[in-house]
């Protein structure tokens, strides 16, 4: 008998575990595993408002042709002389604009302003500006990485990836033996109750895989920045030179961007340039990040150094050099957002990550109808769990719309009112439960 009972109290307490850290974490991951369906498809997002909305498209080079935007360059420094910053990021297809985005700094931070030029990487020419932080692409960026919230945000996104590690796991050992006693997959209509319960298992175990993938490599993404810090971990592609000169004379020093495409197609021909960024700290360097074709990696964790004024390599990483503890460090963000397979894989991505989504309403609601006559509440399992999806989805149309016609740091100030309001009235709830719960167990202990 002391095996059978074992094996209840370890099957209550892992029912314990995944029901507390769904039901705590449930509306946060559910969040993410909409936006993130969604956000695996940000370049196509990106490249259709381009050419739709603001109409720009570039000719496409010829077989063996290189980048020019040297006269590109030197006519968006006449139009902004005080520009700082400067990063380029290259199409990914051809007939794709390149963009350049700068900051012009003002007296102070408010008045500071970024820009986003489109070029055609060609003719060599400027096509026009757009507001890249105002974008829908941006703003499902924001929602996704960090719940639109810049000091806790992805703190909370990391936390939740934690949580449904642990959803995923104790809820593959909680159904699976459940599972085996029936017939997959069979849906038993007995009430409602029964029916999602049914369904939850069911789409659970058949996502198990892609919630696991999405569930680590979500964590470790939300918590890099600190983890990377604490444990003094160095991405594969970090680099550090002397610095050779002032910062201004630095910055001042011109780039011949043709050059650095030649040296670039010598040096590591198989680098399809992801972005390009001259440095303006006094280390006289051009970096070249990019990726290359057919690889699992993520997106621009390649690198060539170049020197600014002699233009030789100073460093390379190349994923397919790395060690093996490299190449997993590098393949986290593109197993997390399916970019290496094409359309195709998107498509599957995008389903798997609704039916997740789905996952976190239908658990919320079977935990709703096994405590309804328990807590005898007024609205039905139904109705509650539709005013609370409809809360949310108000709350992200609301802060999409605020970022795309108002402004990013409007949106940003609101979500962070959210978040940190969120949070903290959570931890109060915790507080003042956990002190009623503690004073009427000493209440009935000496009887009163």
């Amino acid at each position: 008998m002391k095996p059978i009972n074992k094996h209840k109290k370890d099957h209550k307490l892992l029912w314990k575990i995944h029901h507390w850290s769904g039901l705590y974490a449930g509306i946060v991951i559910g969040i993410l595993c909409f936006t993130g369906a969604v956000a695996v498809f940000i370049p196509e997002i990106d490249g259709l408002i381009q050419s739709r909305y603001y109409s720009v498209h570039a000719a496409t080079p010829a077989p063996g042709q290189l980048f020019k935007i040297d006269q590109a360059l030197a006519e968006a420094k006449k139009q902004y002389p005080k520009m700082s910053g400067l990063l380029i990021d290259m199409p990914d297809k051809p007939g794709r604009v390149a963009t350049f985005s700068f900051a012009v700094k003002g007296k102070d931070k408010a008045s500071s302003k970024s820009y986003f030029l489109f070029v055609d990487p060609v003719k060599d020419q400027i096509l026009g500006s757009w507001d890249r932080q105002n974008s829908l692409a941006n703003y499902l960026r924001q929602m996704h990485v960090r719940l639109y919230e810049g000091f806790w945000g992805r703190q909370l996104v990391g936390l939740a990836g934690v949580a449904f590690i642990v959803v995923t796991v104790t809820g593959f050992l909680i159904y699976g033996q459940f599972m085996k006693k029936q017939t997959y997959p069979k849906v038993r209509r007995k009430g409602m109750r029964i029916l999602m319960g049914d369904w939850h298992k069911i789409l659970g175990i058949s996502a198990l895989a892609f919630n696991f993938v999405i569930a680590c490599t979500g964590a470790w993404l939300g918590l890099q920045p600190k983890l990377m810090q604490w444990f003094d971990i160095k991405a594969p592609n970090d680099h550090d030179f002397p610095k050779l000169m002032k910062p201004k004379a630095d910055a001042a020093t011109l780039v011949h961007w043709d050059q650095v495409f030649l040296v670039l197609r010598k040096e590591f021909p198989d680098l399809k340039p992801g972005y390009l960024r001259a440095s303006e700290d006094g280390t006289s360097t051009i970096e070249v990040h990019g990726s290359i074709d057919g690889q699992i990696y993520e997106k621009n964790i390649n690198a060539l150094v170049l020197a600014k004024t002699s233009y030789k390599p100073l460093f390379k990483c190349d994923v397919r050099t790395m060690s093996f503890s490299q190449r997993f460090y590098s393949v986290q963000e593109a197993l997390h957002f399916g970019d290496y397979g094409g359309l195709g894989l998107k498509i599957v991505y995008t389903v798997l990550g609704l039916t997740s989504a789905f996952l976190s309403i239908s658990g919320f609601v079977v935990y709703l109808y096994r405590t309804d006559k328990k807590q005898q509440r007024r609205m039905s399992p139904w109705k509650t769990t539709f005013v609370y999806c409809l809360l949310i989805l108000i709350v992200l149309v609301v802060i999409a719309l605020i970022s795309m016609f108002i402004g990013y740091r409007q949106a940003s100030a609101v979500a962070a009112w959210l978040v940190n309001g969120s949070l903290f009235g959570y931890i109060i709830y915790v507080i003042v439960v956990a002190i009623l719960k503690k004073r009427n167990s000493n209440t009935k202990s000496i009887g009163i």
